[in-house]
């Protein structure tokens, strides 16, 4: 849902842009706000969703360990 939203207001704001541009004798000003717009939407998409806080980083090493220990147990 959120990507759909994003999407429709990137749409609105570089259409507007770029139809800005094309009608004034400037031209830059509309083009960059059109072209960071998209920049900004494709930057969005891009990151990663969760980011590593240590209590997700403990959880992680406390699972490999464990799955080391099973390993272990098994004779491996």
């Amino acid at each position: 849902m959120k990507f759909l939203i994003k999407l429709i207001l990137v749409s609105f704001i570089g259409t507007i842009a770029m139809f800005g541009a094309l009608g004034s004798e400037n031209e830059w000003p509309g083009l960059i706000v059109a072209i960071s717009v998209w920049v900004w939407f494709i930057y969005s998409l891009s990151k990663p969703k969760e980011r590593n806080t240590d209590q997700t980083i403990r959880k992680l090493e406390r699972r490999n360990e464990e799955l080391l220990r099973e390993l272990e147990r098994r004779g491996h």
